[in-house]
């Protein structure tokens, strides 16, 4: 008995280790959410689609384990952002497996044009005067957060999902179309809203590591934000609190935002300091990157177009569109 009851057990273990060797195993392997959710969109539940990184987790610090390598090399289709961000990566060329086809996202992509007539105003507190260049690595590493080019990205899934599967190209069609739609409806009400004369060339202050370079200029905001680099655990220098201080008493903002999945240690200490110094009250509010979801989020089934509307509110809120409780 006291043998069975071993072997009971040891194979118990053999298959929550099993479970957990594969739970990253899928049709579609995607490296962060935004490819996630448009390949999970389009695919519906002809394929599976996995995300390697955590729900939760950090994902500029990423480094892909063993097993990440092994559901790469058995994806039908692995999707990954950019060699810039997925640095993990050495050889996008090597990486998959003999059958596996492997979309580089930062190469799927053109420029979209924009119809206002002036350009946007881009500032790091700490450098006010940043050159050109600067604004455009931001602008081109997180492009994904441009509405107009998430379409593209939905788009250039698509033709790779209708190689690997082409008897339900119409399903896909379908499916990607609708989404499609979804994102340039809300894309057209957020660039209404920031046309309109009391909203144009809008300013917010965001503490920490701005990475809505490519949206805000999509929608001519100003971001004036703390950090030019990801830093979440960085000391602020005096000379950064009080410029930073200095710029939101001057602005008259009561709303600071923040970024997702970070414990917004710089935002607090300047709430703090705002609140026992000047008796001036801020409210945080996320700006979300898309980067990556909680695991109540993902369980949620949240998508991007959901932090899309998400942040869409939280700026109406910040420029006092409505009034709501956050």
């Amino acid at each position: 008995m006291k043998r069975f009851a071993t072997l009971i057990l040891i194979l118990l273990t053999v298959i929550t280790l099993s479970a957990c060797t594969n739970d990253k195993k899928a049709d579609i392997v995607t490296t962060m959410f935004p490819q996630y959710d448009f390949a999970r969109q389009i695919v519906g539940d002809k394929m599976t689609v996995s995300l390697l990184i955590p729900p939760g987790a950090e994902i500029h610090d990423y480094e892909a384990t063993s097993r990440d390598m092994v559901a790469i090399k058995e994806a039908k289709l692995f999707i990954f952002t950019s060699l810039e961000i997925d640095t993990w990566i050495k050889n996008p060329d090597t990486i998959g497996g003999k059958n596996t086809i492997v979309l580089n996202l930062s190469e799927s992509f053109d420029e979209v044009e924009h119809d206002h007539h002036h350009e946007t105003q881009y500032k790091q507190t700490h450098q006010l005067s940043a050159e050109d260049d600067d604004h455009d690595h931001d602008h081109d590493l997180h492009f994904w957060t441009d509405p107009l080019i998430a379409i593209q990205l939905i788009e250039a899934i698509l033709e790779k999902i209708i190689e690997i599967d082409p008897e339900n190209q119409a399903f896909y069609e379908a499916n990607a179309h609708d989404y499609i739609h979804e994102i340039e409806e809300l894309h057209e009400e957020i660039d209404a809203f920031f046309q309109l004369p009391a909203y144009q060339d809008s300013t917010i202050f965001f503490a920490g590591h701005n990475a809505l370079g490519a949206f805000a200029d999509r929608f001519h905001i100003e971001i004036v934000s703390l950090f030019e680099n990801f830093k979440p655990d960085a000391d602020l220098t005096s000379a950064e609190l009080t410029s930073f201080i200095n710029q939101v008493l001057s602005s008259g903002t009561q709303y600071l935002f923040i970024e997702e999945l970070v414990e917004p240690k710089a935002a607090n200490r300047i709430k703090t300091e705002l609140q026992n110094s000047h008796q001036y009250s801020l409210t945080l509010l996320e700006l979300h990157g898309y980067h990556n979801i909680s695991r109540s989020e993902m369980e949620a089934g949240v998508s991007y177009y959901d932090l899309l509307s998400r942040n869409f509110d939280h700026l109406k809120i910040a420029l006092g569109a409505f009034q709501t409780t956050v």
